[in-house]
This record gives structure tokens, C-alpha cells and sequence, in this order.
């Protein structure tokens, strides 16, 4: 008996996998392909803060590819702006559309990367991939760098001041 009840549980669930297979077949989906990303300005308050995450953002793409609404679905506060901003000015397609709207869901990944002195990472622009609908934001590590730090100070001893052979000393 547990043999044939076995048998049938299995060909219940392979024979609605199967309806669901062929149904997606027999209605294709919309495919919604991200043409052109809006640059990302990653605040220097969030890296200073050393803050990553995932925001996600639901788009709304209209049958020309033009963006209808784009709203946040989850993500840090000090990220989602940024997030939301690229999304909003980002260019889309959307192919096999019949849908005045068509929802796109947009994940963006900020993380900040230790290159080894912060002071440099002050002009460095964040490196940005995209994979589909997942873009990865990699930030260099800011802080507050002390500018006396970053010169070298060479001054004169006080005992060589009237010589004229007195080399430069560090100090």
C-alpha cells in the first residue's frame, strides 16, 4: 500500500510540474533588459560610515522601455537615494510587453573595498558591474585623513642655522 501511494504522489506533482512547464511555454514573459545605467553616487557620509547592503527597487517599465514609477522595496537609508536616483534615470527595454506596465525589480549591491591608505581614496571613483538586474557598487574606503600626515616636513637643526654645510635633517 505505502508503495502505490508513493506512485501516485509522484505522478501528481510531476504531471502539475508538467502543466506548469508547458504553460510558461505557451505564454512567453515579458523580458525586460536595463539598456543604460544612470550613473551611482555613492554618498561620501555612507562610505565614511563604512555602510554597504543591498538596496532593492521596483521599476515600473512601460512598453516603450520608459520608467513609469520606481519605488524602494528594501535598503539602508543612507543608500536608497542613491540607488533610487540611478534607477529613475536609467534606460530600459522591454521586449514582449502587453502590459501597460511591467514590474522589474533592480538590486544594488554597495560594498567599499580597503585599498591600504584611505587618504588616497579621496578622488577615486567607485568601480561599478552589472550583471542583469543586479549592479554592484565597490567603494574605496574613505575617513578623515590628517593633512600633516600626507607631507613631509624637513626642516634645519637649530645648531646648523648659521653653516653654510648643514644638510636637511628629518624631523
Amino acid at each position: 500500500m505505502p508503495v502505490v501511494f508513493a506512485t501516485v504522489v509522484y505522478l501528481a506533482c510531476f504531471g502539475i510540474a508538467r502543466a506548469q512547464s508547458s504553460a510558461t511555454l505557451r505564454f512567453p514573459q515579458p523580458e525586460v533588459v536595463l539598456t543604460k545605467l544612470s550613473p551611482v553616487i555613492v554618498p561620501q557620509l555612507a562610505r565614511m560610515a563604512n555602510i554597504v547592503g543591498e538596496v532593492n527597487i521596483q521599476v515600473g517599465i512601460r512598453k516603450d522601455g520608459s520608467i513609469a514609477s520606481a519605488e524602494l522595496v528594501n535598503g539602508h537609508p543612507m543608500l536608497e537615494l542613491a540607488a533610487l536616483e540611478s534607477a529613475r534615470k536609467s534606460q530600459f527595454e522591454c521586449h514582449g510587453c502587453d502590459e501597460t506596465v511591467t514590474p522589474y525589480v533592480l538590486t544594488y549591491t554597495f560594498e567599499i573595498r580597503d585599498d591600504g591608505s584611505c587618504c588616497d581614496s579621496l578622488g577615486k571613483v567607485p568601480e561599478v558591474t552589472q550583471n542583469q538586474a543586479h549592479i554592484t557598487i565597490v567603494s574605496a574606503q574613505m575617513c578623515i585623513c590628517d593633512p600633516a600626515s600626507i607631507l613631509t616636513r624637513r626642516v634645519r637643526s637649530a645648531k646648523c642655522f648659521y653653516l653654510w654645510k648643514c644638510g636637511l635633517s628629518d624631523h
